[in-house]
């Protein structure tokens, strides 16, 4: 039985076996709802004959002009999105909905190629997006794009009214550049203004966290209360108040 180029069957070879055109095997494979089942079956069990596993995925991805798969493209590194718990979580929510809708994801931290759509997770968009399908994640606007959004004003608000009705007077804040809507909430909320510091991280990493909140901590008097803009900046905190001693939340809380 004469396969195709390179011994590897073709879509030619199957529809011949089969007795079907070439159109019924692309069906077979890609759209098996517009075929019988009795034809389908026919069509599969002339494939595994003669080893046919359907198209090949570069050659349909081309013909397509789709990959079948999308982009997640996060701020920094790719890694990053693991480290910080609201991201991964975000992460954990589009491979749901990819797997739902039976298509791949691609995770780093820059723009890669073929998407057929792209997620910007907390990342500024570049100068001139790509001509795809955009979604902004806790990012600034992209023209019509549209944006999932945490209401992160009105939670740091409460956030700090909560504190303060524990009975806390002075705060701390960590944070990072970018993080001004957070930031204004919770000077909102904070209802002693003259007992409220804010203390800024060049980067947005635990190990950075730590290091800003040991300077809160030496301040004089010491912050009763620690808010960390991120979750990783809060582990952080947590990180140096376990250092120096102090105990979480019997001598400082942290949120």
């Amino acid at each position: 039985m004469r396969k195709g180029h390179g011994n590897r069957a073709t879509v030619r070879d199957v529809a011949r076996v089969a007795g079907v055109s070439v159109a019924t095997v692309s069906h077979a494979f890609n759209h098996p709802e517009r075929l019988a089942p009795a034809t389908r079956e026919r069509v599969l069990q002339a494939a595994a004959t003669l080893g046919y596993r359907g198209p090949h995925p570069a050659a349909r991805s081309l013909r397509l002009g789709r990959s079948g798969a999308i982009a997640l493209v996060t701020a920094g590194q790719a890694e990053g999105a693991f480290a910080d718990p609201a991201t991964a979580l975000v992460v954990r929510g589009v491979a749901r909905a990819c797997d739902q809708a039976g298509v791949g994801l691609l995770l780093g931290g820059a723009d890669p190629p073929h998407a057929d759509g792209i997620v910007l997770v907390r990342r500024q968009a570049p100068e001139h997006p790509p001509a795809l399908p955009l979604v902004i994640v806790d990012g600034p606007p992209v023209d019509d794009a549209p944006r999932v959004m945490a209401d992160a004003r009105g939670a740091g608000a409460e956030l700090a009214g909560y504190l303060a009705g524990l009975g806390h007077r002075t705060l701390a804040i960590l944070g990072t550049t970018g993080m001004e809507d957070r930031l204004a909430g919770v000077r909102a909320g904070w209802p002693h203004p003259g007992h409220v510091t804010a203390y800024f991280s060049e980067q947005l990493t635990r190990e950075h966290g730590e290091a800003a909140a040991r300077a809160a901590l030496r301040a004089d008097p010491r912050p009763h209360a620690i808010v960390g803009l991120s979750d990783v900046l809060a582990l952080g905190a947590l990180d140096a108040a376990h250092r120096i001693g102090l105990r979480v939340p019997g001598d400082v809380s942290v949120a």
